[in-house]
């Protein structure tokens, strides 16, 4: 009975360790580390990622908003990227022809990790 029950519980945690095994990463210009696992990413992750993306999207100028873009880009997917590209290509073209600078000064951050969703509030300056 002992060696059945010893058994049954490395079961449990060779498949835990299998399936929910995380990894700490720091992103992009944040010094927060976050965990990630194969089926979940913490708060702080869907946090950082999501004020990345935001200032890859609106912290841009006519010199920067190409790069920004492409960078952005990268974290799309494949299925969505051509209209994307499409988007992102007028949104620049308008900010060239127009020398338009833009930063974006979040108010507020709420995330909600059980559902992989990020609101962030803000002011967009021009």
């Amino acid at each position: 009975v002992l060696s059945l029950s010893v058994n049954v519980i490395q079961g449990v945690n060779n498949y835990r360790l299998q399936n929910e095994q995380r990894t700490a990463v720091t992103p992009m210009a944040f010094n927060a580390p976050f965990a990630v696992s194969q089926n979940s990413a913490d708060a702080s992750y869907l946090q950082q990622m999501a004020l990345s993306f935001i200032a890859l999207r609106l912290n841009v100028s006519s010199e920067t908003v190409d790069a920004s873009h492409q960078a952005l880009l990268q974290y799309i997917r494949p299925g969505a990227q051509n209209q994307m590209k499409v988007m992102l290509a007028e949104e620049a073209k308008r900010i060239k022809n127009d020398n338009v600078n833009s930063a974006f000064f979040q108010t507020s951050v709420r995330v909600w990790p059980q559902y992989g969703r990020v609101e962030i509030r803000g002011v967009l300056k021009t």
